[in-house]
């Protein structure tokens, strides 16, 4: 099956930026948040001192909305905006769950510090999830900004802070000029994935995610394959990660969060998203598994893991990992673990690392995969004793007994990893994407192999298509691509790269005309740091972004700090000249655009060596339901007083079982009924349930699935 290229649900880069001027020094809009200093410092003892604890800040229910706090505003365009500032003194970073979120279309949230060092958003209403919450990402320091933009008519039930978390650890070593709080966190010895030891691994280290849950918990996850080969997004973490369905619906999950390159510098947290479903979990073997609330975008690259439940000890392993919330790392073990069992859990029911070769796991590496020499997952992390210059005694709940332990539907492994009752133990991981990636196509304008730099001429200084002694900063390359195409990815062919400060960065631009900012589709900044020594820089804008027919892709250099325009330098490589009706590329002074033949120094037409891919955004699927939720059956009335249909979408035939099971897991209703094959209709009564939500499970012959519903 193919997934959907804009199924997203917690990050929507579209174009937009917060009014954070208006609000930053203002305290008319600021509500005081108090935790009491004893149980943080005692929290923050029991974070340091005891092994394995991945609590890193306190939570505080709240009830804020635009109806009893902050202020509202009428903005110079007439637009409502609401602004409340929150502040809990001491905080190393803030985060917050909106307990109610349920925007209309136009409207859009926006989330950030008071330096703007870590902002979130836009959020609009396609992060609208049937839950009704959002977890948002938490922001550097002890101020948050929420900024909310309505529209008519106005309600102040659609948006609710319902949680503030304070983070009271904070981290050590971090670098002022991080993107995300968690970056360097970890201890030294650990060891980043696009290191040489993850050279074989750069496929299997996309099913890794990092895991906030419920804004005080950090945690590791893996994205797992299932035998209908379906694209669902199922995430296996440890049980005490993600105990609850309030946890799992409250949680962040962020997909390529890793260093650009061995011991490089930041990664990047945009790609993530907000809610997921608890499916089935255990006490005993540690673990839970969630669905995402929606499929991962293919910018996320997502991967779903293989897995070896046969119960036969790897030779050799390795898990990747975030530990302590840090980005991406790996670590190795040369020999064949042990059958142990770790603290009261259940009995040999482990994997037991006796040493780490390379690299450690500590608080954070939570839920991570262990897998074996065949690059499939064997178990996950419980806890242990390992930390630099010690890195021993790991335990691994073992996949093979999570998998098979209990009859109960919601309390093992199996009917989610095989609804097709295969009966298989090893099943190989998948790239979900792999068909769209097949049919991507390459928008490109330089032509041929021979790439061109050309210099300015003495005593002008600098390149004419980077910065330059006429002070060029603004580029852009016009494209033209077919209907009903989405940007999946960028490719800027680099000629020459330097950089001043670590703050120097390029802004990039997707536009669908040469005004400004009218014409912005989307953008994104990247450090100039960022760019490895390479001459490709790859970049996306986080999501798929529909294009139209026309459009430029455009860049802006910024210097935080003035040099010689040798050590400022970002320049991108050019082809050979063409003719003016075939030049596509633009620079632009200080006011206006112009084609790349009036330039000042070169006045050829050109092309800028830029690659665009493309996918179709018509590619469809059922990569948002849980197994047989749109392809075998549809419920319907939803939510349901007393009786609730299935209609049978397929050809299903012999006796269905059918069971309501509520939210603590009990089973509180089953029966059979007899379909007649596709189309046909049957009914069951709900009526002396309470009101709530609750699971239906089909069973039959060859197939089962389960199927949210709720009861008014």
């Amino acid at each position: 099956m193919v997934s959907p290229l804009a199924a997203y649900s917690q990050i929507v880069h579209i174009s937009g930026v917060p009014d954070a001027d208006k609000v930053i020094y203002s305290d008319n809009i600021l509500e005081e948040i108090f935790f009491d200093q004893g149980m943080i410092d005692s929290m923050r003892n029991a974070f340091c001192n005891i092994p394995g604890n991945t609590t890193f800040a306190i939570a505080r229910e709240v009830f804020l909305n635009p109806g009893n706090s902050g202020k509202i505003i009428t903005n110079r365009e007439g637009e409502k905006v609401w602004y409340l500032k929150l502040r809990s003194e001491g905080a190393k970073s803030l985060n917050i769950i909106f307990s109610k979120y349920s925007l209309l279309t136009g409207e859009k949230v926006f989330v950030y510090d008071k330096m703007m060092q870590s902002p979130r958003g836009p959020f609009t209403s396609q992060n609208n999830i049937p839950a009704g919450m959002l977890a948002i990402m938490p922001v550097t320091g002890e101020e948050l900004i929420v900024e909310y933009h309505m529209k008519a008519p106005y309600d102040s039930n659609r948006l609710e802070l319902g949680q503030l978390a304070h983070d009271y650890i904070g981290i050590t070593g971090r670098h002022y000029y991080t993107k995300d709080i968690y970056y360097g966190s970890s201890q030294p010895c650990n060891v980043d994935i696009n290191c040489g030891s993850g050279n074989d691994w750069q496929v299997e280290k996309n099913s890794v995610v990092r895991i906030i849950a419920g804004g005080t918990e950090l945690g590791s996850g893996f994205l797992v394959n299932n035998t209908r080969q379906e694209n669902i997004a199922f995430v296996i973490t440890a049980n005490h990660v993600i105990r609850t369905a309030q946890n799992a619906i409250n949680s962040v999950y962020v997909f390529r969060y890793e260093s650009p390159y061995c011991d490089g510098p930041d990664g990047l947290t945009e790609y993530s998203l907000s809610g997921a479903e608890l499916m089935a979990e255990d006490m005993s073997t540690d673990f839970s598994l969630v669905r995402l609330i929606s499929f991962p975008p293919i910018t996320y690259r997502p991967y779903l893991a293989g897995w070896d439940v046969r119960g036969i000890a790897p030779d050799n392993t390795v898990t990747i990992h975030h530990p302590s919330g840090d980005v991406k790392k790996i670590t190795t073990d040369m020999d064949s673990p042990i059958i142990s069992t770790f603290q009261n859990l259940y009995t040999n029911g482990f994997w037991k690392i006796l040493r780490w070769e390379e690299g450690t796991t500590e608080g954070g590496s939570s839920g991570a995969p262990l897998f074996n020499e065949d690059h499939r997952v064997v178990g996950y992390l419980s806890g242990g004793e390992a930390v630099c210059g010690n890195s021993v005694n790991d335990y691994f709940a073992r996949m093979d007994i999570s998998y098979d332990l209990n009859s109960d539907f919601y309390g093992s492994l199996k009917p989610w990893l095989d609804p097709a009752r295969t009966g298989v133990l090893v099943l190989d991981g998948r790239d979900p994407y792999e068909d769209i990636k097949t049919g991507i196509d390459t928008l490109c304008n330089c032509s041929g192999e021979e790439r061109y730099l050309t210099e300015y001429d003495f005593p002008g200084t600098g390149y004419t298509t980077g910065y330059n002694s006429d002070s060029t900063v603004m580029y852009a390359e016009k494209f033209f691509v077919e209907p009903g195409q989405v940007l999946t990815e960028v490719i800027m062919e680099i000629g020459d790269r330097n950089m001043v400060t670590d703050f120097d960065s390029i802004s990039i631009y997707l536009m669908s005309d040469l005004t400004e900012p009218e014409s912005v589709i989307a953008r994104r900044s990247i450090y100039i740091r960022e760019a490895p020594d390479s001459t490709e820089l790859f970049f996306d804008f986080f999501a798929p972004v529909p294009l139209p027919e026309v459009f430029y892709i455009s860049w802006h250099l910024w210097y935080k700090e003035k040099a010689s325009e040798e050590q400022q330098q970002f320049a991108v490589f050019h082809g050979a000249p063409v003719s003016v009706s075939e030049n596509t590329a633009y620079f632009k002074d200080h006011l206006n655009w112009y084609p790349f033949y009036n330039h000042p120094e070169a006045s050829n037409p050109l092309n800028f060596c830029i690659k665009v891919l493309t996918a179709d955004s018509t590619v469809t699927s059922s990569s948002d339901t849980i197994p047989g939720d749109t392809e075998i059956v549809r419920l319907y009335p939803n939510p349901v007083t007393d009786l609730l249909t299935i209609k049978i979408l397929d050809n299903i035939f012999g006796k269905i079982k059918y069971s309501i099971i509520d939210n603590t897991g009990r089973t509180v209703r089953e029966g059979y009924f007899y379909p007649g094959g596709a189309g046909s209709v049957n009914q069951i009564d709900l009526s002396g349930l309470p009101a709530g939500v609750f699971y239906l499970t089909l069973e039959n012959n060859n197939s089962y699935s389960s199927h949210k519903l709720v009861r008014k």
